[in-house]
């Protein structure tokens, strides 16, 4: 098993998006860091002309999750928390299409002294911003809406934190102990916790909290630009 992986969730709708990214990566991976990507398998050849020779580790979306085909945002949520089951590493870095690198990155952007980064932030700079695009406290309420109920679930209290970042670091290890410790004793799926709470990162992230997985918080690591 790799330590560290970079992975992406893709498809052919996202296809020039990704051939971005993955340029990006290749003038960027300082270190190597492995790149896979997963895809329908109806969409490999269109990929395979994309990567041509670059160095990009290709799975199949019914390999990852064979319960569920139609491309969506809420199923691809499902996709990326059950990755973990093909123990290809111990740490991925997730990624959208719709992302770049502008700077070269090394292993140490995820690490420090052999702990991992987690993102983990109040949101303020997004619930401000929307406040002055929109003029009122709507985006306040769908922070605490995705976030209050998953903390009262584990029992945390305290302050209500954001967890996603676009791209995150994610340990096979937390979604691992989230199905096992709390899933399969409660008789519930990754989709049955999607269709109570549509948040991966929130999921992941208080359940970190929970189970006292050892991390340091960090601000997102790439900047997500809200509106057209």
């Amino acid at each position: 098993m790799k330590n560290l992986i970079l992975y992406c969730k893709s498809f052919r709708g996202d296809i020039d998006r990704f051939d971005v990214l993955l340029k990006s990566i290749v003038k960027h991976n300082k270190d190597n860091i492995p790149f896979y990507v997963s895809i329908p398998k109806k969409d490999e050849e269109g990929f395979a002309e994309r990567i041509g020779d670059a160095d990009v580790n290709i799975i199949f979306d019914e390999d990852v999750c064979s319960t569920v085909a139609e491309q969506s945002h809420f199923t691809q949520q499902l996709f990326k928390m059950e990755f973990y089951k093909l123990r290809i590493s111990r740490y991925f870095f997730l990624m959208d299409s719709d992302m770049y690198f502008i700077k070269d990155f090394h292993i140490t952007d995820f690490f420090c002294n052999d702990i991992p980064y987690m993102t983990m932030h109040e949101c303020k700079d997004f619930l401000e911003y929307s406040h002055l695009v929109y003029g009122d406290s709507r985006a306040i309420g769908w922070f605490n809406s995705e976030r209050i109920p998953i903390m009262e679930l584990f029992g945390r209290e305290g302050k209500a934190y954001d967890f996603s970042g676009s791209a995150n670091l994610y340990a096979s290890e937390v979604f691992e102990r989230l199905y096992s410790e709390y899933c399969e004793p409660n008789n519930l799926t990754f989709l049955d916790l999607l269709q109570q709470c549509a948040s991966e990162n929130t999921w992941y992230g208080e359940y970190a909290l929970a189970i006292g997985f050892k991390y340091f918080p960090c601000a997102p690591m790439f900047k997500t630009f809200h509106t057209k």
